[in-house]
């Protein structure tokens, strides 16, 4: 009998273990997918379909950990102390689906620890079902620990969601408004929801000294239709990051070609990178600088950017039209191969396709005559509300990126659609 008891003590061991790492699996992957999603969100290839396929993924592996809450939650308490946002993504989902207010308050926790790990953590509110999230958003902004009310917004932001009067109060309490993430964020959504009735929140913001509050309440500013603000935006153009991004996207499509194109001379003297300008360019969608763009097609270092940039006021593909062929095999990429090299940041260029310039060139040729300089033009069409929806729809991620903010620019009462929000609603 000892023998047997020994046997089947070994067994359940040996069993337990097996199934353990299968969980530990379930949440490694879900994990890495999500990690991969969020750096697809900016890239030029990924298309709705591939997604919902990305989606589809992360929702298995979160429903295999499902199955067994016991093994399951013992494996995502270890994958909290990684302190990553792919991991606090996962767990964040596996709590809140539980519906057990320990564990979400765990995961709450640990969320809130770093700039880094909060990511994760407002992904998942903003993955999550209305019935398993709107609830807990509420009582995050009601909390009296700011950094609750700090997540509770930014997930009303992610899912564009309206948070009701109390955005009203929270506007005009000093404690929330000393409290600059959670003021920048606010006035943020004034900008992305188009909350024209709390323009008075904006008017009383512009004198706030803190990089990240100016730079909101200017660009909300320009959100609601007015462009008096867009100087201010431009002064973040000088530093490279997520403020430069969108000032870039948003000032170069609200502004008149004429003053877009004065703006670009401007900066050609003051930046030694011509990334910026050649951006810039795509943006504006003037075809008065497309060979300018041809030129800088000749360079390895910008040829895949100028080359996008050709598509989006063109509207021709390289791929599409066979004017793509392989990059020269010397071409520097990143992250490079070197372990002593610290810089382990994607190329941003590194999906594009690298343009055969001599058949760019006679193309533009042999179809400039069809663009006329001085019209702004997106992907080959001149803008308007019918070619940006089509384009938000069917177009690849950065051209969906652009079409949003078009259309958002478009109608002052038409707010910012999320095309970095889940497909599968």
């Amino acid at each position: 009998m000892d023998i047997i008891k020994k046997l089947t003590t070994k067994t359940q061991k040996i069993s337990a273990s097996a199934f353990r790492e299968i969980y530990e699996q379930h949440v490694n992957d879900a994990s890495f997918l999500w990690v991969l999603r969020n750096v697809a969100l900016n890239q030029p290839h990924y298309t709705q379909e591939d997604f919902l396929d990305l989606e589809n993924r992360i929702e298995a592996h979160i429903d295999g950990l499902m199955t067994a809450l016991d093994i399951s939650w013992e494996v995502c308490l270890e994958a909290l102390d990684i302190g990553q946002p792919g991991e606090i993504f996962t767990v964040a989902i596996v709590a809140f689906r539980t519906r057990d207010v320990e564990k979400i308050k765990t995961v709450v926790s640990a969320g809130l620890e770093s700039p880094e790990a909060i990511k994760g953590l407002i992904s998942a509110l903003a993955w999550l079902p209305d019935n398993l999230a709107v609830d807990w958003m509420h009582k995050f902004l009601s909390s009296k620990n700011l950094e609750h009310k700090y997540l509770a917004i930014c997930a009303y932001s992610a899912r564009r969601l309206f948070p009701g009067e109390i955005l009203s109060s929270l506007l005009k309490r000093e404690d929330c408004l000393s409290y600059k993430p959670l003021r920048a964020r606010m006035l943020r959504l004034i900008g992305e929801l188009k909350l024209a009735d709390f323009r008075w929140a904006l008017d009383e913001a512009y004198e706030d000294e803190d990089p990240s509050v100016k730079f909101w309440v200017n660009w909300a500013t320009v959100m609601l239709g007015d462009k008096t603000a867009i100087a201010q935006l431009l002064h973040f153009l000088k530093e490279e990051g997520q403020l430069q991004e969108v000032a870039l996207n948003t000032a170069f499509r609200a502004l008149p070609v004429a003053q877009g194109r004065a703006l670009i001379s401007k900066l050609a003297g003051e930046h030694e990178s011509p990334r910026l300008l050649i951006e810039a360019i795509g943006v504006l969608g003037d075809p008065h600088a497309v060979p300018w763009l041809i030129e800088k097609m000749r360079n390895v270092e910008t040829a895949k950017l100028a080359a996008q940039s050709f598509t989006m006021i063109t509207g021709i593909g390289l791929e599409k039209y066979e004017l793509a062929i392989d990059p020269p095999e010397d071409i520097s990429v990143l992250p490079s191969d070197n372990p002593e090299d610290s810089d382990v940041s994607m190329d941003p260029d590194e999906n594009l396709p690298f343009p055969d310039v001599d058949k760019v060139a006679i193309t533009w040729q042999k179809y400039g005559n069809k663009y006329q300089a001085g019209t702004r033009y997106f992907l080959g069409k001149e803008i308007s509300q019918l070619v940006l929806k089509e384009k938000l729809e069917s177009g690849l991620q950065r051209q969906r990126i652009a079409a949003s903010y078009e259309l958002a620019l478009l109608d002052p009462q038409l707010e910012l659609v999320n095309v970095k929000a889940r497909i599968a609603q």
